[in-house]
């Protein structure tokens, strides 16, 4: 939406077979496209993968993907990182908190550190003079879009965690939240799935 891309958003089920040809492992996100020089289709799946192609694709100017450089050294490395740290530790705590609650073992709580240390590093980041945002200073990139998901109030409520203790974060994250595109987002997603020919 940042990028006023034309598309058509898809729920799908992920057990469907042919789901392989897209995602060898039937995960999402995945996005296809056709080639506008030769009109060959284009898929691309993994989040990180999806967010460079649309800026490759529709960000000629680099405003998501970085202008010089300097500038797309820095988007790719954190938003690499993220997808290596925060993204699955975060992904897979929050699944033993939600889908095994009571498992004692010491995978839940070496996650929950894991997570926390991410966390202290974003904040660490953000906290750096006139750092507005993660990969630039500036403006939002797609670095920020890829660990908002984690690093909003919403997902440390849900991890039952204060996010008063990164005040950094924090205000990231309402300001990302207040943009309009992803107001626009989080007002749509709780209703995909769920129109009148899908209930």
């Amino acid at each position: 939406m940042e990028l006023e891309a034309p598309h058509v958003l898809s729920v799908i089920d992920t057990k469907d077979e042919w789901y392989l040809s897209v995602h060898p492992q039937r995960m999402v996100p995945a996005l296809k496209d056709r080639d506008p020089s030769t009109g060959e289709r284009v898929i691309v799946f993994e989040s990180t993968a999806c967010l460079q192609y649309l800026c490759e694709r529709f960000d000629k100017a680099g405003a998501w993907s970085g202008r010089t450089a300097a500038e797309k050294g820095s988007v790719m490395a954190w938003t690499a990182y993220q997808t290596a740290a925060l993204g699955p530790t975060a992904k897979y705590w929050l699944y033993f908190l939600r889908g095994y609650p009571n498992r004692q073992n010491p995978t839940p709580l070496r996650l929950h550190k894991d997570t926390v240390r991410q966390w202290d590093i974003l904040e660490k980041r953000l906290s750096e003079p006139g750092q507005a945002y993660i990969a630039l200073k500036d403006r939002p990139t797609i670095a920020d879009l890829s660990y908002l998901p984690f690093s909003m109030p919403y997902m440390f409520a849900l991890f039952s965690v204060k996010i008063d203790d990164w005040p950094s974060i924090h205000k990231w994250s309402q300001d990302m939240l207040s943009r309009p595109a992803v107001k626009a987002v989080l007002e749509r997603a709780p209703t995909l799935g769920h129109g009148p020919d899908l209930e």
